[in-house]
Order: C-alpha cells, then sequence, then structure tokens
C-alpha cells in the first residue's frame, strides 16, 4: 500500500514521512514546498507509476501546497491512503518561525501566511483521515501505523468543504461512504430519496448502502422524468407520500438525479414542513458543475416560465460523485460545458484555460472524463458557491450574475416546448449575451471571440433553433428577473460583469435573431 501524509507547511509531513519511510523499508517522496502544478509534471509520480498494492507499506508520499492544484489532488489521492496531519495555526506558526526560511520557502509575515494557507486549502486537507500532528515525530508516527492496516477507502475523495450553508463532497466512486458520512452527522432516524425513473437504479443502490451502513429506514420516491418533475400537481402527489411516510421535520430528503429532479427535490424539501434537511446527488455534469449548489428550488408553469414558482433552501451537504455520470451521453456533457464557459466569463480564467488546454473538440471521444472531471467540478462547483454565499437570497444583486445567458435560454426552453438541453440553450443565451454586449460598448470583443470561439469547439449553439422569433421575445418579456417592467441582461465587462435595463429592443432582437437563427414569419 502507499501512504500520501498532507497537511499545512510545518504539519511535518516531510520529516515524519521520512522517518515513516525508513521504519517500514520504503520509498519516500518529498513534494513538500512545491508550489501547485499539474500532477503530470511532478517526477515520480508518472502515469505508468501507479499505487502500489497488496500488503506492507511502499511508499510513503509527503505534500502540502501542491495539492491546491486539482489535477495534482485526484492523481496524489487515488488508491492511495491519505493522511491529514492537522496542526493548530499558532504551532504551526511557532515550527515556521524556527526552520530555516530557505527549508520552507515562505516570504512576508508567516502568521498572515498560515492563516491565508489554511482558509484555503483546509478542504483539501480534510479529504484525508483527519490525525492530530501536534505531537512529536515518534508520537505521530504511532498515531499513524494503526491506520496502516485498515484498507484504502473506496472511492476517491478529493474536497470536503465545510462552507456556510453545508457539507460539499467531491470525488469519483464516493457515493456509499460520502452519504454514510453525512447521513452519520445528521443522527437522523429515516430518510427519503426523491428520484425520477432514469435515475431510479442509483437511488435504490443509495439507499441499500444507507440501510446497511447507516441502519436507518429509507424510502425511495419517485418523480416523472423532465420538467414534468416541476408541476404543481406532481409536488402536491409527492407531499400527499411524505405525509404517508410521516416524514418529519428532522428527516432528510435525499435528492439523486438530473438538474431537474434537483430543483424539483429542493422545492419540495423546502415546502415539507416549511423546511426539512436536504442531501443533493447530483447525476448529471450539468448538476455536478452548475444545478448541485446554490439551494434554489423551482417550478414550473406551463405556457407562462419556468421557474416562476421556487424557493431558496440550501442543502445541508452536497455530494458530487463524478462516477454517476460514466453513463452519460456525449450530447449531455457537452451541452453542461455551456455553463462552464459561463463560470469563466464570470472571472474564474482558469476554467477558460482549462477548455482551451484540454478540451479536445466536437468530434472527440467524451470529455471531461477522469481528473479533468473532477478539477472542472471542483473550479465550477466552488466558483458558484462563492458568488452564492455572496447574495444567497438573491436580494443584493450580485447572485444575479450567474445569470449571465440565461434570459434567453430560458426563453428558449419554454418557447420550444423544452426539446433543447439546458446547456444548449444557455449557450445560444450566451452568444447573445456577448453580442448585446459588444453593441453596447460593454463587452470587450477579444472576450467575446474567445468564449464563442470556445463554444464552437464544444459544439454548441452552431445550427438554427425551429422557433418562432417574436414567441421567444414573448417570454424574455415574461422572465423572473424583470424589474420595473424592464428585461434585465447580465453582460461581460473588461472588470466584472454588469446587469443592464436600458438595452434597447433593437439590440435585443438582432442579438437574439443572430444566436438563433430564428425564423420571423
Amino acid at each position: 500500500m502507499e501512504t500520501v501524509l498532507i497537511g499545512a507547511p510545518g504539519c511535518g509531513a516531510r520529516t515524519v514521512g521520512r522517518a515513516l519511510a525508513e521504519r517500514h523499508g520504503a520509498r519516500f517522496v518529498d513534494l513538500t514546498g512545491v508550489p501547485g502544478r499539474r500532477a503530470d509534471t511532478i517526477s515520480g509520480l508518472r502515469a505508468a507509476d501507479e499505487p502500489h498494492a497488496g500488503t506492507g507499506l511502499r511508499r510513503v508520499i509527503a505534500a502540502d501546497r501542491i495539492v491546491a492544484d486539482p489535477a495534482v489532488r485526484a492523481r496524489l489521492y487515488r488508491g492511495r491512503q491519505v493522511i491529514w496531519l492537522d496542526v493548530p495555526g499558532e504551532q504551526l506558526v511557532e515550527r515556521l518561525r524556527a526552520a530555516r526560511r530557505e527549508d520552507v520557502g515562505i516570504e512576508g509575515d508567516v502568521r498572515r501566511f498560515i492563516s491565508t494557507h489554511l482558509a484555503s486549502h483546509t478542504p483539501y486537507y480534510f479529504a484525508g483521515t483527519r490525525l492530530d500532528g501536534s505531537g512529536s515525530i515518534s508520537a505521530t508516527i504511532e498515531l499513524i501505523e494503526p491506520l496502516l492496516s485498515e484498507p484504502v477507502a473506496v472511492g476517491t475523495l478529493v474536497l470536503r468543504a465545510e462552507i456556510h450553508g453545508g457539507l460539499i463532497e467531491l470525488g469519483e466512486g464516493i457515493l456509499g461512504r460520502s452519504l454514510g458520512h453525512v447521513l452519520e452527522r445528521l443522527a437522523v432516524r429515516r430518510c427519503v430519496v426523491v428520484t425520477s425513473a432514469t435515475s431510479r437504479d442509483a437511488a435504490e443502490r443509495a439507499a441499500q448502502i444507507v440501510r446497511t451502513a447507516v441502519r436507518i429506514p429509507v424510502d425511495v420516491e419517485e418523480l416523472p422524468n423532465g420538467e414534468g418533475a416541476k408541476l404543481l400537481d406532481q409536488q402536491e402527489l409527492l407531499f400527499r407520500r411524505l405525509a404517508r411516510l410521516q416524514l418529519q421535520r428532522t428527516d432528510p430528503v435525499v435528492a439523486l438525479g438530473d438538474d431537474v429532479l434537483l430543483e424539483a427535490a429542493t422545492f419540495a424539501a423546502a415546502a415539507w414542513l416549511r423546511g426539512v434537511p436536504l442531501v443533493a446527488i447530483p447525476v448529471t455534469t450539468l448538476g455536478l458543475i452548475d444545478t448541485g449548489i446554490g439551494g434554489k428550488g423551482g417550478v414550473n408553469l406551463p405556457d407562462v416560465g419556468r421557474n416562476l414558482l421556487g424557493a431558496i433552501h440550501q442543502p445541508t451537504a452536497t455530494i458530487l460523485d463524478t462516477e454517476l455520470v460514466d453513463d452519460e451521453s456525449a450530447r449531455d456533457r457537452r451541452a453542461a460545458l455551456a455553463e462552464a464557459v459561463k463560470y469563466g466569463l464570470l472571472g474564474e480564467d482558469a476554467i477558460l484555460s482549462l477548455l482551451e488546454a484540454r478540451l479536445p473538440g466536437n468530434d472527440a471521444e467524451r470529455w471531461p472524463i477522469g481528473s479533468d472531471l473532477l478539477e472542472l467540478v471542483e473550479r465550477c462547483a466552488l466558483a458558484k458557491r462563492r458568488l452564492v454565499l455572496l447574495d444567497e437570497r438573491d436580494t443584493a444583486g450580485v447572485r444575479i450574475a450567474l445569470n449571465l445567458g440565461h434570459t434567453l435560454s430560458h426563453a428558449l426552453e419554454a418557447a420550444t416546448g423544452y426539446q433543447l438541453r439546458h446547456g444548449e440553450a444557455v449557450a445560444y443565451g450566451l452568444r447573445a449575451a456577448l453580442d448585446i454586449g459588444v453593441k453596447m460598448g460593454i463587452t470587450p470583443v477579444p472576450v467575446a471571440a474567445r468564449a464563442n470561439r470556445l463554444l464552437g469547439r464544444i459544439g454548441l449553439a452552431q445550427t438554427p433553433v425551429d422557433v418562432l422569433l417574436d414567441r421567444v421575445l414573448d417570454f424574455i418579456e415574461s422572465d423572473k428577473k424583470r424589474l420595473d417592467g424592464r428585461s434585465r441582461w447580465v453582460l461581460v465587462g473588461a472588470a466584472g460583469v454588469t446587469v443592464r435595463d436600458d438595452v434597447p429592443a433593437s439590440i435585443v432582437q438582432d442579438a437574439v435573431t443572430g444566436a438563433i437563427s430564428a425564423r420571423t414569419h
């Protein structure tokens, strides 16, 4: 087996790791002090150098700052036992002040460095087994030794973030361990898994996991596939079933399904008994990078608009397991990438760079997969979470930034009877918003060109939509983001996004026509 010791600079990962390796005659790899960079550049961790199986400790790896890179973390944590040497901040400061500066590679005030480092890196360390590293080298090794006889946990957990509003766990093949962990923390007496027919098998597996690991009663309730789940009559049927099950206020709803199911189940969890705990488990790429984060639930009014009835109800926990999307179609995965482009335009340039560097093109194999998918999900999910925390109730004018590309996309979905994938509609909406921004003198031309080029490489918003322009414009006029009778457009500026409600109707019509190549008769 192999062990990875992680923690903040000063935690002792290097000294403890070297001593542990010597005790067991294992190889030692020191990655402490190395700044974050892509995993395929790390000496000793090449693709051919997979974790050793079998008994006995074969290799010990020590790491700290390098795990900030999602790709590095996925590479390091996969198939290995990960142990976090947790040391109090004040003790870290004392250790680093006593060390030679060239050994730790820290410039400036040590206390400020540690405070900033722990705030940003703890979610990466928390993915490992937490162990008290405040003692001596020998004492810490004695705490590690019993862990070496334990089997490596199933799946690869790369992030465990305790964020205001709930826990987020991200990984590959982590459904069982994460769901068990979450429900044990809640100490519940029973739970209900809400799903759809397409996700029923995964929901039944999750229910069985809970019955076996947590030993509580679990019921699986099903909503219709697609937008039918977000109709009031289906919500009423679900509420009646929850009443028959006598679901109490402390009993959680586990929402397991695609983005539509998550929105419907979130609304139900928010409304039932004025709010019960919610555990969100998305099973699509779109759900992983967008819908699973933020706590928005919604119900549609047919022929009027999408999500006009809604609630904000933050999940107690969100489990982002990339293995659940293994069977997703290439079309669905590509469509979801429109939301990734959106987050890139909202200031997350690393997402655009990842897409540009790794995207194989629309005629290649399904992408993202593996470590690329883990990295994309992490960057998008945390970007959305940061925005949500700034404006959780959508009242401060910050969260509206997430509506970039959605003024047209919601109208297009409604006008076409939801025949388009959500991400496909968002791509048309992004093209229109970028066009409006350029014509209004807000969006720099190179920014619009970069985003449009990426959408083209993904294969999105490249063909005309068979829809009447007037019908699309009518739905735009009923958009829920309207204020004082005027449509609000989120536009990309040189220094961030801006919201404008003074876009001339002629510019809107030209941009929408250009984006969707709509018929005008």
